[in-house]
């Protein structure tokens, strides 16, 4: 815990804070690249890529703004985030430029699925070959059971175009518990693949989105109701299920074609925001948490360098993940869900449990254990909050800047990372900090067994919004964590400063060096419950409305701009206010016993205490102890509950 002003400034010496300043820029980079982020920051490797509307005889070309509306939803589908607007003629697209071959790959097709017949002259060869063909083959990419590309040759144009013009697919549903798609189809491409199979009985067939292969089946099972198209048998096949399902169900797009690719220059304001709004979350919620430890407050150099090893630890965490997915897909958890099915939520929380929160809690208590845990300031039960808090929210920042960059900061993204993410980071390390700090006045308890029940939780967490239609319980869980939260505070707060670490400066009385846990100790509640609620409701509500700004923004508009810059700052303003009032008004104990009187973590020896008065105000009064160093303001309380104080404290004093 914090000793003298001039003790705190001499241990923040300029190195330590460059070293880790310095070791903090160097893992966001490695971890960034190890999962997968792209290297640079978003905005600094865009293109423009313009698309205008060719004519479809026979079918009226619609609006650009439906069709700007259409194609953002296929590319969410197909999980790439770009902006998307309207032009004269078409569409604009804004994507990564990595991501642009992609982007031209879903513009093209159309939609549906082709009904291409095999050419049985000849055999799949390796996709790095390159068939000769004439202007009546297409060649077509499959997926092996093993994961490699092959080519299959097909004959052009398809036989049957499903989901086109009025051979239309009038539902898709998920089949074999998810490992395949049931398409049911109108009328006319019922009729329309029954003349197929009269012309070519007994061919084979390949079922295509655009040129990838989904599946190779005889042209009689296409005349089942539904038709069934497998994915496979493996673990992996409930996700390309899932995949191709999605974008199936996407919008069916007019014939377009692309006119110019250019790339942008770069948007150096955006990759800034990209890199330094996760840092100014992270650091919001950590000021939040230290308002609850305002007695005796940490050294900020050790809270920063805390952070940054919360930061730092983003990297064996990777690497744990990465390489749990490349052992097995058993322990892949976006596989593990298999295709975001409600049924697999039990195996996902397993498994999102085991790799995540594992992984990422153990990292995160690492962080903070093999610094701050270690240090004489570490002396209150409440510094271990504060430390896991920390730590959680170093890796969040860090973690930030992946999803960030990825997301194209978009109001959606800023507002869920927010209010859901990084507050259940900061949660799930409040529960292991609690322990850490709780070893210092009882030996009974456990700090790993806390951390499992942590990592528990954030497997659950994780794997309810994964799962399809359960994202809601995401926020659930954290508003259950945030009353965890206060519950944890409220007892960490129950005590000061452990005896053993005084004792060093001297010798004190036995009953000091006794731990307070194993004290008679009486507990009396204090503070402005009234207030503290009204508050915590004023945090969700401004969250859940910064929430629904971002996604009805985001719908509307594509881009993030000065209205809902003004909208979001008005909204986080209310957050702030909320959440500072909060830490003020939060309902704490006073606790009474042997060594004295302790409130908010702090803790007043009886020899100090000079005198007492009771302040009555109607139906609150305050008990104002008088001390060798001022005074000591016990409330606001109820009158009996004040009168109670009261009494306690004379009876120790006598």
């Amino acid at each position: 815990m914090a000793t003298s002003t001039a003790r705190r400034l001499g241990q923040a010496p300029l190195a330590r804070g460059a070293f880790f300043a310095a070791a903090h820029a160097i893992a966001t980079f490695v971890a960034m690249t190890l999962l997968g982020c792209s290297p640079h920051l978003v905005g600094t490797n865009d293109a423009a890529l313009d698309y205008v509307l060719e004519p479809d005889p026979g079918h009226p070309a619609p609006s650009v703004e439906t069709l700007a509306a259409a194609f953002k939803e296929r590319l969410s589908a197909a999980q790439i985030t770009a902006d998307v607007e309207p032009t004269s003629d078409g569409v604009r697209v804004v994507v990564d430029a990595d991501a642009a071959s992609a982007v031209d790959a879903l513009a093209t097709w159309r939609g549906g699925i082709g009904v291409y017949a095999l050419d049985g002259a000849l055999v799949p060869s390796p996709a790095s070959e390159k068939p000769v063909l004439d202007e009546h083959q297409i060649a077509l990419s499959e997926r092996t059971p093993r994961g490699e590309w092959q080519t299959l040759v097909g004959r052009a144009p398809p036989a049957v175009a499903l989901g086109l013009g009025e051979l239309t697919i009038t539902s898709i549903a998920s089949s074999l518990h998810g490992r395949a798609i049931a398409l049911t189809v109108a009328p006319a491409a019922r009729s329309a693949l029954a003349a197929e199979q009269a012309a070519h009985p007994g061919e084979r067939v390949a079922l295509a989105r655009d040129r990838t292969v989904m599946a190779t089946v005889p042209i009689e099972e296409l005349l089942a109701t539904p038709i069934l198209v497998p994915f496979g048998d493996d673990i992996a096949a409930y996700t390309r299920a899932a995949h191709a399902r999605a974008l199936l169900g996407s919008p069916i797009l007019p014939p377009m074609h692309r006119t110019a690719v250019a790339r942008v220059a770069p948007n150096y304001p955006l990759a800034v925001a990209c890199a330094v709004l996760p840092f100014a979350l992270s650091f919001g919620w950590l000021f939040f948490v230290q308002r609850f430890d305002r007695s005796r407050p940490e050294p900020l150099w050790l809270v920063l360098a805390t952070f940054a090893l919360g930061g730092l630890s983003v990297v064996p965490a990777g690497l744990v993940e990465a390489g749990c997915g490349v052992a097995t897909p058993w322990l892949d958890p976006t596989v593990m869900t298999l295709g975001g099915q409600i049924w697999a939520l039990p195996i996902a929380v397993a498994v999102f449990t085991l790799v995540v929160g594992v992984s990422e809690e153990g990292a995160k208590f690492l962080g903070a254990w093999s610094l701050a845990r270690h240090r004489p300031e570490f002396d209150e039960p409440v510094d271990g909050i504060i430390y896991g808090c920390a730590a959680s929210l170093g890796f969040a920042a860090v973690e930030n800047v992946k999803y960030f960059a990825i997301g194209r900061m978009s109001g959606t993204l800023i507002a869920l990372r927010a209010f859901v993410t990084v507050p259940a980071h900061l949660f799930f390390g409040a529960i292991w900090g609690y322990a850490m700090g709780r070893e210092l006045v009882s030996r009974r308890t456990n700090a790993l067994e806390y951390l499992a029940l942590a990592a528990v939780v954030h497997g659950a967490f994780d794997a309810v919004l994964s799962i399809d239609g359960l994202q809601f319980l995401g926020t659930a869980i954290v508003l259950g964590l945030g009353s965890t939260f206060v519950v944890l505070m409220r007892s960490a707060l129950r005590f000061g400063a452990v005896p053993a670490t005084r004792a060093r400066a001297g010798t004190p009385p036995p009953s000091e060096v006794q731990p307070a846990s194993d004290l008679a100790r009486n507990y009396f509640r204090v503070g402005s419950p009234v207030a503290f609620y009204l508050c915590a409701g004023g945090i969700v509500l401004s969250a859940l409305s910064l929430m629904t700004l971002g996604s009805v923004y985001e719908l509307l508009h594509h881009r993030i701009g000065v209205g809902f810059v003004s909208l979001a700052t008005t909204m986080l303003t209310a957050f702030g206010l909320a959440a500072y009032g909060a830490s003020a008004t939060i309902p704490l104990d006073v606790a009474v016993d042997l060594r004295g009187v302790t409130l908010a973590g702090s803790e007043t020896p009886w020899r100090a205490i000079l005198g007492m008065d009771v302040e009555s105000r109607g139906a609150r009064a305050t008990v104002v102890l008088r001390t060798a160093t001022g005074t000591l303001r016990l409330g606001p309380a109820t009158a009996p509950h004040a009168e109670a104080i009261a009494a306690a404290v004379r009876a120790m004093r006598t």
